[in-house]
């Protein structure tokens, strides 16, 4: 047997303790960068117009199924190419404080976001994920989880657009987590 995965999404204002969305969505398949904070409208209908900033996205990955440990993740933007726009990201993880918090989405530039992500590279370049028994707002994160299920710190990110930026739609762009499982 293997692990099941599943990514997720929060969305809402910050709730609880640790900071958390007060929506929850599971089965993303996608990113959709777009001007509302929430996962399940479509990206048509609330363009990013040029010269401003999506809703910063708050995803992350769940564990379950049968597997004995999660470890070596690493998060990246590696395929896609981005004009007169800049993909920002979550930070690598070094220590359990590195995960960011949860914030009320907004479209302000977020200054959490402090790796330039807008350059598609080899994941095996990506940024450092660690995991969680709990959700992702949770301390206790490290480099190697076995409690099932468990949870991807925060891989949050925010799309900003120059006031230069062509109108429609961004060509597709794979953001990538890898992890290795047994």
């Amino acid at each position: 047997m293997a692990a099941t995965f599943d990514f997720q999404e929060d969305n809402g204002a910050a709730t609880g303790s640790p900071a958390k969305g007060t929506t929850r969505t599971t089965g993303r398949t996608e990113c959709n960068w777009k001007n509302i904070d929430d996962s399940t409208t479509a990206y048509s209908s609330s363009p990013i117009t040029a010269g401003n900033n999506s809703y910063t996205k708050f995803q992350f990955g769940k564990f379950s199924g049968t597997f004995n440990q999660i470890s070596a993740g690493l998060f990246a933007h590696t395929a896609g190419t981005l004009t007169n726009m800049t993909l920002k990201h979550q930070k690598a993880m070094t220590a359990d404080g590195d995960n960011m918090t949860y914030a009320t989405p907004s479209t302000a530039a977020n200054s959490n976001l402090t790796v330039d992500g807008t350059t598609a590279i080899a994941i095996g370049s990506g940024v450092a994920v660690w995991f969680g028994a709990t959700g992702p707002e949770a301390t206790g994160k490290a480099a190697t989880m076995t409690t099932n299920p468990c949870y991807t710190n925060w891989l949050a990110s925010q799309l900003q657009t120059a006031s230069n930026a062509a109108a429609g739609d961004i060509p597709s762009q794979t953001l990538t987590l890898q992890y290795n499982e047994n």
